[in-house]
C-alpha cells in the first residue's frame, strides 16, 4: 500500500491482537489497490479510521460480523466485513462532490475497480462487489 497503514483500516482490537501484517490479509487485494487508487484521483488525503490518533472512527474498513451485528447495519455478508469496502473522508471535498467527481470520472483507471457506492450519507462509500451485467458501472445504493 502507498498510502495507508494498516492501523488506519481496522479497529484497535483487531490491530493489536493480529498486527499490521495480518490485518492486511483481511482485504482483497484489489480493494486495496483502489483504496490508493481513490486517494492518487483526488490528490488529497483520504480518512477511513482515525482512532489511532484519538478519534473515535474504527470500523470503516475491515468490520467484523460482531460489529455488524451491534450496529444493525447487518443484512447479508457486508462487502466491509469481506475486507471489499471502504468508508472515506476526503479532506476539503464533501462526500456528494467526490461522489459526482466519481460518476463523471468512472473510466479513469483510477476509478474502475470501484463498482458500488452508497448514496446519501456525508461519507464515501465504495465497494467492489461483482454487479450483474445488467447494472450500470457504478452502482449507487442506500442502505
Amino acid at each position: 500500500m502507498r498510502h495507508f497503514q494498516p492501523y488506519e483500516l481496522v479497529d484497535e482490537l483487531l490491530y493489536n491482537r493480529l498486527g499490521a501484517a495480518a490485518c492486511l490479509e483481511l482485504f482483497k487485494p484489489e480493494a486495496l489497490q483502489a483504496l490508493d487508487d481513490f486517494e492518487e484521483f483526488f490528490d488529497r488525503p483520504v480518512m477511513v479510521n482515525n482512532w489511532h490518533t484519538g478519534g473515535a472512527l474504527q470500523h470503516r474498513g475491515y468490520r467484523p460480523h460482531a460489529v455488524e451485528v451491534a450496529l444493525g447495519t447487518h443484512k447479508d455478508i457486508s462487502q466491509h466485513e469481506l475486507g471489499n469496502a471502504f468508508d472515506c473522508t476526503i479532506h476539503d471535498i464533501d462526500a456528494e462532490t467526490a461522489r459526482q467527481q466519481i460518476l463523471a470520472n468512472k473510466d479513469n483507471p483510477l476509478l474502475v475497480r470501484i463498482t458500488r457506492m452508497e448514496s446519501g450519507v456525508s461519507w464515501v462509500h465504495f465497494d467492489l462487489k461483482e454487479l450483474p451485467e445488467a447494472v450500470q458501472r457504478i452502482h449507487l445504493f442506500t442502505a
